[in-house]
């Protein structure tokens, strides 16, 4: 999403009149087709290793050349020829002179002769002539008038105690696919490949707007009829969690022409912006009386609990989703609709959480012809996961959420999801072992 001209500016509409915005009802899969598969992902950047772990690769990477790039010794030891060692067993040693050393990072003087060994430490190359390792534990130091031996005490096989160039990663081999989400392990290979810097995603930048008159900062003491605003700060770091630059966190009364603004303000700087509350069907809702202020914004009503209220658009091409106000159905929009489409944005190839089969605990009661995300909690049963809801499953309520390991996933076509039933769990953290 192209950032907005130098001195640009989006004027959202005034209203004249109270316009009653008719909510488009979806399926689930309607819905989240909608607002994640039509996004294009932001332009890649280049940033320096330091700076790539956790972004979206967004061009495969093939060797520029082998991994080890050359043979090496996996151990500290002497450098030996096998065919020296043939006959060494215990009583019988056999000895040979040391004829010199390698450290890690020098190469040797010369190659190694018959009767030779050389010592050698973890990671050098080994010299000419040389096919094995004998470990210093395996091998016994002799000083004399001729110089540092080594006594032997057993026969060693070609290969023994060396690693092969290439035996990692070949020259040319594609060791890493567009977009996959870079580890702390994916920088250390790129940086023994002499990849200083990596084609990535940037992280996209989000304003996560709060709504609502009753809700207090979590400082401030309670009064009757107010509440803490939880929302704010789940959803900010959940999108941060996701890979966004949080760079608008804010509350917002219910003044559906400020909220008109302050989305219009957002949408100039900010590649998303998310609201919470305000897009259900009470009188008040100012998201809701804000729509046609913004523009290309249409109200849904998906097929999902919790989370059925929501807003989507595409205003000035940025990605807006308004989420509901209750704390479950915000982290379950965004789990399931929210986090895929920010992910999206930024190239990685998997948008969701990771999936796993698991076993209904309990039965669990639902609708035919509606998705239920049910928090859960996960615990080992002979080998298999078994999901047990974390709670009521009360949108309002804030401990099952904080439970959960997992959303259990009931899908549209079951009405009850029986004991016992396979089901497929998106996985928030993992649970003791």
């Amino acid at each position: 999403m192209a950032a907005p001209r130098a001195g640009s500016a989006f004027h959202p509409r005034a209203a004249t009149q109270a316009l009653i915005v008719e909510p488009i009802e979806l399926s689930y899969a309607e819905a989240r087709a909608r607002a994640v598969e039509s996004l294009a992902s932001l332009p890649p950047v280049r940033l320096p290793l330091a700076r790539a772990a956790g972004r979206a690769l967004r061009r495969s990477v093939a060797a520029p050349h082998a991994l080890p790039p050359f043979r090496n010794s996996a151990m500290d030891g002497w450098a030996v020829r096998a065919a020296d060692l043939a006959g060494a067993k215990p009583g019988a040693p056999v000895v040979l002179h040391v004829a010199g050393e390698i450290p890690a990072g020098s190469t040797a003087a010369r190659p190694l002769g018959p009767g030779e060994a050389m010592r050698i430490m973890t990671g050098a190359m080994p010299p000419e002539g040389a096919d094995a390792v004998v470990p210093f534990e395996e091998g016994e130091r002799v000083s004399g008038p001729g110089g540092e031996s080594v006594r032997a005490s057993r026969p060693v096989e070609p290969g023994d105690h060396l690693r092969a160039a290439g035996a990692d990663v070949g020259p040319a081999e594609t060791v890493l696919e567009e977009g996959r989400e870079l580890s702390a392990h994916d920088v250390a290979l790129l940086a023994a490949l002499g990849m200083a810097e990596v084609e990535v995603s940037p992280a996209p930048r989000v304003a996560v707007l709060s709504t609502g008159d009753e809700l207090l900062d979590p400082a401030e003491p309670l009064r009757p009829g107010a509440i803490r605003d939880s929302n704010l700060g789940m959803l900010s770091r959940l999108a941060a969690e996701a890979g966004a630059e949080v760079a608008i966190a804010e509350r917002l009364r219910d003044d559906p022409a400020r909220v008109a603004a302050r989305v219009a303000e957002a949408l100039l700087t900010c590649d998303a912006v998310l609201t919470i509350g305000g897009v259900s069907a009470g009188d008040h809702d100012p998201v809701k009386q804000a729509l046609d202020r913004i523009g290309e914004i249409a109200l849904w009503r998906v097929a999902m609990r919790p989370g059925r209220p929501q807003a989507s658009g595409r205003p000035l091409g940025r990605f807006f989703h308004g989420l509901p106000g209750n704390p479950a159905s915000v982290a379950c929009v965004f789990e399931a609709i929210v986090r895929p489409a920010l992910r999206r944005l930024q190239g990685f190839s998997a948008l969701d959480r990771p999936r796993v089969p698991v076993r209904a605990a309990r039965a669990v009661p639902s609708k035919a012809g509606r998705v239920d995300f049910v928090r859960c909690t996960l615990a080992w049963r002979e080998r298999e996961l078994w999901a047990t809801p974390a709670g009521e499953q009360v949108s309002g309520h804030l401990a099952p959420q904080s439970r959960a390991h997992a959303l259990l996933v009931v899908p549209a076509e079951a009405a009850t999801l029986r004991e016992g039933a396979e089901a497929v769990a998106l996985v928030l953290r993992l649970p003791p072992v």
